[in-house]
């Protein structure tokens, strides 16, 4: 096979002898480069990425980090008043100002909201825990049509 080639070789004028050369060495330039160099830019870029979103969730969990730490070096400050005015204010300045409030004992509020968003009501659940102290004495949540619930939950002044 090598000696048929050189025979053809031979056949060859000095001009296209040179044309097949370079020929030759563009098509292994573009070989090098869909072979050697394009993979490692394409794996480069890819650890970027992966580096990048390793950077974004380290500050967020050291955010959070932060946010547990500052909540355990402060306890809950104890909720002065009468609970159902203390949840009936904490519900407004979240925003559910429809929400229907009635005693519970002496100790605690029955809260009614028709329509609120999960993820919104229970950072405020958690914020009145957190916070203030309360406790959560009983809780139905019901979904609704909207992507909202329907809520019925029951605050008592916290045991701290």
């Amino acid at each position: 096979m090598i000696d048929r080639f050189n025979r053809w070789w031979e056949t060859r004028a000095a001009r296209e002898r040179w044309l097949f050369g370079i020929a030759g060495g563009l098509a292994a330039l573009v070989l090098a480069w869909l072979l050697i160099v394009r993979p490692i830019d394409l794996l480069r870029e890819s650890a970027k990425a992966r580096h990048d979103s390793a950077v974004i969730a380290l500050g967020r969990v050291e955010a959070r980090l932060a946010e547990i730490e500052t909540f355990t070096a402060r306890p809950p400050m104890a909720a002065e008043g009468r609970v159902s005015d203390i949840v009936m204010a904490e519900a407004v300045r979240v925003g559910f100002n429809t929400a229907q409030t009635e005693p519970a004992g002496t100790n605690g509020v029955r809260v009614i909201i028709a329509a609120a968003r999960p993820q919104t009501f229970f950072a405020w659940v958690a914020d009145l825990e957190g916070r203030l102290g309360l406790d959560v004495d009983a809780l139905t949540a019901r979904p609704n049509a909207d992507e909202t619930l329907t809520v019925d939950v029951t605050f008592r002044r916290g045991q701290g």
